[in-house]
């Protein structure tokens, strides 16, 4: 039976109805959710109780993978995907998660432990008194409280009785207890308390190698572990360990046809399966997918073969329509941040837009004109999210709008001299009271800007020394390019 238009309709009405928003929180009501598991293979590492940091930027999936360990269900579910991780032997607990309740430790708590004017020995305090609090739940105990347990830690000697005894039993049991600490990037509004809390929590996590049934496990954007103000003596082997949270062009579409196998909707289900079929692809099964053998999970080939159906093969028509480039390469290529990552976000937020936009021909699900459309607003949204993070980010993209790029670093700099960029920064991060990209006092220039956008993957320099900036910012940023995506 072949495919017919009503078909392509039903797979487009399909992605279009994929959620959004797809974040999540460790805690809560956005927690992972069973139906939303894909298990990438590389992210195995960042599973791994053994791995003690796991960096990642926002939407890559550090509060999602928090999530999976903290609940029995989807942590079974990864104990499957990733079976020589030992995840159906441990328990976890979380440290801190950014947000209270009964199973996180939130800003509040941070706040309310360690005074605006305290240094980091009250601070290790603290972090210390997150691991045994976890201990006490992890064995039934009431948990005390955090100031209790503070004035415990603050004898070395009754703080190692304490953790040995949970050690022991924890051994005698077989259960390993990991310990996560998600939505570390929201800890402090300034840099000198940033810092120091980063730095007395990798001091924490370095000592705690001593001990096998209690493993630690920090999820972290990249621009907290790479911060140059840090002094931590062992911190280039703590960097040197860390697993970095990264999706290939192949992940992202296992990601995305993974949602289409799983569609509820029946009418849209069977008329992938129908394509699936009629391009001699297996059909899925839930344990396939979540094992990576299904051949949409793995197989760049398969994968090209079912978004040429959907989307056409190239990004224009006619006889010199491959010079655009594929529709199977183009999302990615676009997507990509000046690090070539691409955040399963960005990549869901392009495909659902682009199943939204316009009227696409009986034959295919998508356009071309669609997925332009979909970096537009998949641009617009990375922005905004990296705003939440990075509040002085809109401000300093602003200025620029209608430059054309690749440039000299000169006319950038030039750009935000004339508009006194960096005045208003530290007005506004003051009035605002957030994080501007150098600490308060520092003698910034326009130069400086630059490299705060280049530790995030906003900017980048070319070879030939001009300065650029990835699609994925620029669009959004109203910034020019020759031949490239026209702007919002």
């Amino acid at each position: 039976m072949n495919i017919e238009p009503k078909d392509f309709r039903a797979i487009r009405s399909a992605i279009a109805e994929i959620p959004a928003d797809v974040s999540n929180d460790a805690v809560g009501a956005y927690v992972p959710r069973l139906e939303d598991m894909y298990a990438p293979e590389n992210h195995a590492a960042a599973l791994d109780p053994a791995t003690p940091i796991v960096v990642g930027p926002r939407g890559a999936g550090k509060s999602f993978w928090s999530g999976v360990l903290g609940q029995d269900d989807t942590r079974q579910v990864a104990a499957k995907a990733y079976p020589r991780l030992g995840l159906d032997a441990i328990d976890v607990k979380f440290g801190f998660t950014g947000v209270g309740g009964a199973n996180g430790i939130g800003v509040d708590a941070l706040n309310g432990s360690i005074p605006s004017n305290a240094d980091a020995s009250v601070a290790k305090l603290f972090w210390w008194a997150t691991i045994l609090r976890a201990a006490q739940d992890a064995t039934g105990k009431a948990k005390s409280k955090l100031s209790s347990l503070m004035e415990l830690c603050s004898d070395w000697e009754d703080r190692e009785k304490e953790l040995s005894r949970y050690e022991r039993q924890f051994r005698k049991d077989g259960v390993t207890l990991l310990i996560v600490y998600d939505a570390l990037d929201v800890m402090a509004t300034s840099w000198p308390r940033r810092r120091m809390l980063t730095e007395a929590l990798l001091e924490v996590v370095w000592a705690m190698r001593a001990y096998r049934g209690i493993k630690l496990k920090l999820f972290l954007r990249p621009d907290q572990i790479d911060d140059d103000g840090l002094r931590f003596v062992e911190l280039p082997k703590l960097r040197t360990g860390a697993v970095r949270l990264v999706w290939s062009r192949r992940d992202l579409y296992g990601l995305l046809f993974s949602r289409l196998a799983r569609t509820k909707v029946t009418s849209a289900n069977q008329s992938f399966r129908k394509l699936l079929r009629e391009e001699s692809v297996a059909l899925p099964t839930t344990s396939s997918i979540l094992t990576r053998r299904w051949p949409l999970s793995f197989d760049e080939v398969s994968q090209a073969t079912i978004m040429q159906r959907l989307a056409g093969a190239y990004m224009a028509d006619g006889q010199y329509g491959f010079k655009k480039g594929k529709t199977y390469d183009w999302p990615a290529v676009h997507l990509s941040d000046a690090f070539d990552e691409v955040t399963p976000r960005s990549f869901l937020g392009l495909m659902i837009s682009a199943a939204k936009h316009g009227n696409p021909p009986d034959d295919r699900s998508i356009t071309a004109d669609g997925i332009r459309h979909g970096l537009r607003a998949a641009s617009k949204t990375r922005v905004d999210q990296l705003h939440q993070e990075f509040p002085w980010i809109k401000g300093v993209l602003a200025p620029l709008a209608g430059l054309l790029l690749p440039q000299d670093e000169v006319e950038v700099f030039r750009v935000w001299k004339i508009a006194k960029t960096l005045q208003q920064l530290v007005l506004d991060s003051v009035e605002h009271n957030y994080l501007p990209p150098f600490p308060a006092g520092t003698k910034a220039t326009e130069k400086d800007l630059f490299l705060a956008l280049e530790r995030i993957g906003v900017m980048f320099r070319r070879k030939d020394e001009r300065l650029d900036m990835p699609d994925l910012f620029r669009v959004a940023a109203r910034l020019l390019k020759k031949g490239g995506t026209t702007p919002v």
